[in-house]
């Protein structure tokens, strides 16, 4: 009798145990859904769920898995910041936000948005010059209808990962303000554009981009040129220069790619007044006037 009594035991501890992950997945998968039990009903009949590790060991993000494939409409926006914490190396982020609230489990916290993991040529061949080229900082977003299936490349070959607090997170499940999901879709088709946005002079400041400059020469003025000595767009005066930003965009591209930008003129973006960061020029300066901020 005694040992049927521990055998017992030893087996319903492990259904209490799994009971209360349950629980906790839901009420998190709930959160993520903003309360909607139909959000919650549109999780389950798209997904099954593979691993709950992320809330047994609180170090990795749960897995789940396409019962079918599943196509959304929604808003995919293209983010340069050079400012944010979620900028990388020679990449610029994109962001999709599905237009039916009742998937509001695909939107992370950080991003207000799905971290889109695959490139897609059919579209950003629509990116604006500005954008592609130049790397100023800004937006640019289309309406896209995109379609998920278990054939992407994300972990274990499933489209969408993650761990759920708010939301689901992939990069640090330890960090609990930082909730991100990640989604690598088959295909992308572009339904219209959205907006395109430059922003200002906040997008511009990372330490890590040693691309901020000063006036050096001996005249009252330098000219910023539309053109490596072409006509003058304006006159930056050394008497304002406290109040003036220079900020090197071909250093910017260099520290992107990784290739090395030398020209006798330098494509820059000038804010004639710091507290104005909506008000800005992109010009070129030939390097001998310019000197780099320590």
């Amino acid at each position: 009798m005694k040992k049927l009594i521990v055998s017992l035991f030893i087996f319903i501890i492990p259904l209490y145990a799994f009971a209360d992950v349950d629980t906790v997945f839901n009420d998190n998968l709930k959160k993520s859904c903003n309360g909607s039990n139909k959000c919650v009903d549109n999780f389950y009949k798209y997904f099954n769920i593979i691993s709950r590790s992320c809330i047994y060991t609180n170090t990795g993000p749960c897995y789940f898995k396409l019962k079918e494939p599943l196509t959304l409409t929604g808003t995919l926006t293209y983010i340069i910041d050079y400012s944010s914490k979620y900028y990388t190396q020679g990449e610029r982020y994109q962001i999709f936000k599905p237009h039916d609230a009742e998937f509001s489990f695909l939107i992370g916290k950080d991003y207000d948005g799905a971290y889109f993991r695959k490139s897609f040529k059919d579209v950003e061949n629509m990116l604006p010059k500005w954008f592609k080229d130049t790397m100023l900082a800004g937006s640019v977003s289309f309406n896209v209808e995109i379609t998920l299936e278990n054939k992407g490349i994300g972990q274990k070959d499933n489209p969408i990962s993650g761990y759920m607090e708010t939301g689901f997170i992939q990069h640090n499940p330890t960090i609990k303000d930082e909730v991100t999901v990640e989604i690598f879709p088959k295909s992308v088709k572009f339904i219209s554009k959205n907006h395109e946005h430059k922003t200002g002079l906040s997008s511009y400041k990372d330490g890590d981009i040693e691309n901020f400059y000063t006036l050096h020469t001996s005249n009252d003025y330098i000219n910023l040129r539309a053109t490596p000595n072409g006509k003058i767009i304006s006159k930056i005066y050394k008497s304002n220069a406290d109040n003036i930003v220079l900020i090197d965009l071909d250093k910017i591209r260099s520290y992107i790619s990784g290739e090395l930008y030398i020209t006798e003129w330098v494509q820059v973006v000038y804010f004639p007044d710091k507290e104005d960061e909506a008000n800005f020029i992109v010009g070129y300066i030939h390097k001998g006037q310019l000197q780099q901020l320590p």
